[in-house]
């Protein structure tokens, strides 16, 4: 923990401009209380982590929970809170909410409204995120979670592959229709935004990624601009590599040959893997909806036209709930949706059958119209 009460029961924060030598003379000659059970606290400057103040053993503080805190966790709110003063924000660091038993990392006020900055840096339970979250909504508290920049699922900046799990998904913003990921590397004081997030299969996406120093970052936080008509051009390319990578590694990994309904659908009509159509295979809204990479459904509901001798244009939505029970898809409504966005879309790009002829250019446009340029 980063505050406590001196003896004049006045709020004393460990800023960094505090030298090692100041806090080891305050050490001495002040003595420090616990905010919210009035505990003697101990003021530890050690050469590991940054000085912090922790109860002594055998306490039973209920905020005792913030004092396994890791280093990164501790510089980040340390960071965050002077961000906030330096914008006249009037953070609170460690606030304790009484009303629904919960610790905000820190507290600010904008425009009438309060915010709860979590910075995250370790795992946390869907469930727990949930019931936190929902706490703070149900005293009007509107919770930012900001997580560990997570290095090891970066490649540098721009647009590239990235892994987002269940845990890391969580945090996702969204501005204006766009997903995007917000943050924090302690070490360099830098920001680092994952933005453009199109899915590709299970916790794999493709986002761009850049960075803002801390000092730039405002109030508010920044929200990632849309990228541009020609860095889309460049995201759909790493998604037909992406495509044509799968669909090798599918066919020659296949065990269930003609049993493979995938496969089946390939073959009747008469695909290749590595030339499928360049509408096959293609994002669209909702598209995380599907674990399974959304070749999978898009060929097999190509091969539901031929079969029932149907078009974009002449299949209808009552046909949809059909098509999942066809193919041995499990329907959602978000599922549901997905499909149903694909026609729509082949129906603006008049495509009639696997057979057809498209170019990239339309393509790109029109999928860059729908998935970048709305709102």
């Amino acid at each position: 923990m980063l505050v406590a009460h001196n003896e004049n029961k006045q709020l004393f924060v460990l800023h960094r401009q505090f030298s090692r030598d100041e806090l080891q003379l305050l050490k001495k000659q002040q003595q420090f209380f616990c905010p919210q059970c009035n505990e003697p606290l101990q003021l530890k400057i050690g050469q590991i982590r940054i000085p912090h103040f922790a109860h002594f053993h055998n306490s039973e503080c209920d905020n005792l929970f913030s004092e396994r805190e890791s280093e990164a966790h501790l510089l980040g709110k340390q960071h965050l809170y002077e961000l906030f003063e330096k914008l006249q924000l009037s953070p609170i660091l460690e606030p304790f909410l009484p009303q629904i038993q919960q610790r905000p990392d820190i507290l600010i006020e904008h425009h009438n409204r309060l915010f709860a900055i979590e910075f995250q840096c370790s795992q946390l339970a869907l469930g727990l995120f949930t019931s936190r979250t929902k706490g703070y909504l149900e005293v009007n508290v509107t919770p930012i979670w900001i997580v560990h920049t997570p290095f090891e699922k970066l490649k540098g900046l721009g647009i590239q592959k990235i892994k987002i799990n269940q845990t890391m998904s969580q945090y996702l913003l969204q501005n204006n229709g766009q997903r995007y990921l917000m943050t924090y590397d302690v070490k360099q004081e830098l920001f680092y935004y994952i933005s453009n997030i199109t899915h590709l299969k299970k916790t794999q996406y493709i986002g761009q990624v850049h960075r803002i120093p801390l000092k730039q970052q405002q109030f508010p936080f920044l929200i990632p601009s849309k990228i541009s008509l020609e860095k889309f051009d460049q995201l759909f390319s790493l998604i037909l590599n992406f495509r044509d990578d799968y669909m090798l590694s599918r066919l020659l990994l296949s065990k269930r040959g003609v049993n493979d309904q995938f496969l089946r659908a390939i073959y009747e009509l008469r695909l290749t893997g590595n030339r499928l159509p360049i509408f096959i295979g293609i994002p669209v809204r909702n598209t995380n909806a599907f674990e399974e990479f959304y070749v999978e459904w898009q060929v097999q509901l190509f091969y539901f036209l031929k079969c029932h001798e149907l078009t974009p244009q002449t299949m209808n939505a009552n046909a949809v709930p059909y098509f999942f029970e066809w193919a041995s898809f499990a329907m959602t409504i978000e599922r549901k949706i997905e499909v149903t966005y694909y026609l729509s879309l082949l129906k603006r790009l008049n495509v009639q059958s696997a057979d057809d002829h498209l170019e990239k250019r339309n393509l790109i446009e029109v999928l860059y119209d729908e998935l970048v340029a709305i709102g």
